[in-house]
Formats: C-alpha cells, structure tokens, sequence
C-alpha cells in the first residue's frame, strides 16, 4: 500500500481560498489569485475555476473559430441555439482544459485538432445525447479536454475536422489573405 505524498496540491477554487490582503482602509480584502489574471496580467474571465470564459448561445447561434486563446476553463452553453467551437487555430495555456458543459435543447460542436483528446466521463447525457470520436488521450504534448455537465435535451458532438470544415477553413484563410493585401 502507497503512502499520500506529504503534501497534496490544493487548487484555489473560490475567492474565500486565497489569502486575504491589507486594503487602503486597513479592511481585509482578498487578493486575486495569480491564474485569474491570465497572461497578459488583465483579469480576463477563464483563468480560474470560479470565472470561466463562457460561450452561449442563447435563443441563436455562437461561433468561436479562427486565432483565439484557450483559457484554462470554459463554459459552454447551447440554451435553444448551437454552439460551434473550433480549436485548430486556438492557442492554448494549459495542457489540461476543463469545458464546463450545459446543452440545454441546443446543439455543441468541438471540433479538434488531430492529436487533441477528449474525456467525456464527468459528462451526463440527460435527455439529450453526446458523441466523441476523438482520443481520449493526446498524442505527445498536445492538449486534452475534459468535459463535465449535461447535455440536457441537446446534443453534444466533440470531432476532428472533416471535408466540409477544412473547406470553411481554407475559405477563412482566403479571406482573411484578401484583407491583409
């Protein structure tokens, strides 16, 4: 039988956790923890368990593709409308990104790219359904997902692309050559 390390890693998850500070008035105030500030040191929402970045779609639709950064924590909301994320362009901070799932009766795509991974387990079906056809471990020091929540009445769909997007993405980068020129 293995013994528990001597000191086990304790993520800070809400911001009671974090140590508070000394205000201008001498009122304890608790600091901001390091990983909600983000890279570029601006709060920017995803860069703690607590403060997501999220995605809904609401009564419509939602696209999140082309250059963008992964923070380490999403949420990703289908409502009535569909949600399209596509990662093959993304830029990620983390090898380990947890998606916060809430389908709704609306529709969540992922689209990944190869050698990126995907666990589903923490994730409940409801009424709706889930579908991955990606690894569930990463190939190399690629990044994996792990998704939690439910589906609800909708559907949630985690891909690599397919003819019909590397078709939408050549098209992107055409036009996005047009605007460069």
């Amino acid at each position: 039988m293995s013994q528990p390390p001597e000191e086990t890693p304790r993520w800070q998850t809400y911001p009671g956790d974090v140590a508070p500070g000394p205000s201008p008035e001498g009122l304890p105030v608790p600091a901001v923890p390091p990983a909600a500030t983000g890279p570029a040191g601006i709060g920017r929402p995803g860069y703690a368990p607590h403060d997501p970045l999220v995605i809904s779609a609401g009564g419509s639709g939602i696209k999140k593709e082309g250059v963008w950064t992964v923070p380490p924590y999403l949420a990703l909301h289908g409502d009535f409308g569909s949600v399209r994320v596509d990662f093959r362009r993304a830029e990620v901070t983390s090898q380990v990104i947890w998606v916060q799932v809430s389908g709704g009766a609306g529709s969540i795509l992922m689209i990944l790219p190869e050698g990126w991974a995907a666990q589903l387990d923490r994730l409940g079906a409801g009424w709706g359904s889930r579908k991955s056809v990606v690894a569930e471990e990463p190939v190399g020091s690629n990044p994996v997902l792990i998704l939690s929540g439910s589906a609800g009445m909708g559907s949630i769909q985690v891909r690599y692309p397919n003819k019909r997007d590397e078709r939408r993405l050549r098209k992107q980068l055409a036009k996005e050559q047009k605007h460069l020129r």
